[in-house]
């Protein structure tokens, strides 16, 4: 990229933007962005891919666009030419626009990556919202700190997808509005797909925003949930303790070593049964109709 800048009269400062890394590779090196420069512009694009684990990974994709060439520059992931070509060969006409026409296929290309990881995204949130009412035993044996990371994965890999596709509307806006003498000078012929590419961004930052408020309600709901269920264990376990301390009330007055009414008797005995159990069963149908057992 040094030795082909000057040859294309690249701008210093895109060259150095294209060549920055991190030594963290979970930071992205650049944030998404469209710079422009006086014989070129500069795309920092990320594609996304969602792993089996749900960790969200970002590919950083940057792209230089002057009005003769497109320089893409790949590094671990590099993108396959031929998913590009096939999308220009189902629409022949944008052969004629060159690298315009070149451009949108690298974004249409990104976009979609953004819509499958979204995609995955959405089917993971639906799963974790069927499970908050499933009481399928295979749901009741996942533990709740299983239960509760995968949530927190979903949620930051939701965050980082966020943070990769919301410039994306600047992005695409502003190669859609260009200046006299821009470049790349887009063609109104052009428009109408960059507008399509526009639209697909909408749409994933929407959705986006949408998942992620149903996260959090998600994670509201299991608290409630969670909070109704230890009330209707305390209420079962004071009403089991309200029977239970009837007879051990009972039989503590019953076994005193001083004469009462029926002392040393079988009657004793029998009214002692009888009132226990007959306490105990009251107290039951009263606590068996107001629902704590």
């Amino acid at each position: 990229m040094r030795e082909l800048g000057p040859a294309l009269d690249l701008h210093p400062r895109e060259i150095e933007d294209v060549l920055q890394q991190t030594a963290n590779a979970s930071l992205a090196p650049q944030r998404t962005k469209l710079e422009r420069f006086p014989h070129s512009h500069l795309l920092y694009l990320y594609r996304s891919e969602l792993g089996s684990d749900g960790t969200l990974r970002l590919i950083d994709s940057p792209v230089i666009v002057t009005r003769e060439s497109m320089i893409s520059i790949q590094r671990d992931e590099p993108i396959e030419a031929d998913s590009i070509i096939a999308r220009l060969e189902r629409n022949p006409i944008l052969l004629e626009q060159g690298v315009p026409a070149l451009l949108w296929g690298l974004l249409d290309l990104v976009v979609d990556s953004h819509l499958d990881a979204l995609d995955a995204l959405s089917d993971a949130v639906d799963d974790m919202e069927d499970e908050l009412f499933d009481t399928a035993p295979t749901r009741r044996d996942a533990g709740p700190l299983e239960t509760q990371m995968r949530a927190f994965a979903t949620r930051k890999a939701l965050v980082q997808l966020r943070r990769a596709v919301q410039p994306m509307r600047e992005v695409v806006s502003g190669l859609m509005r260009h200046e006299e003498g821009d470049r790349p000078n887009i063609d109104p012929e052009m428009q109408p797909y960059f507008q399509d590419v526009y639209d697909h961004v909408l749409r994933v930052n929407d959705s986006v925003e949408g998942l992620r408020d149903l996260i959090t309600t998600i994670y509201e709901t299991r608290l409630a949930l969670n909070d109704h269920s230890l009330n209707t264990v305390t209420r079962q376990l004071a009403a089991w303790a309200a029977i239970i301390a009837v007879p051990t009330a009972v039989t503590g007055f019953y076994g005193q070593n001083i004469p009462y009414p029926g002392f040393a008797r079988p009657v004793g005995f029998w009214a002692s049964t009888i009132i226990w159990v007959g306490v105990s069963a009251i107290l039951y149908v009263a606590f068996k109709r107001r629902r704590w057992l």
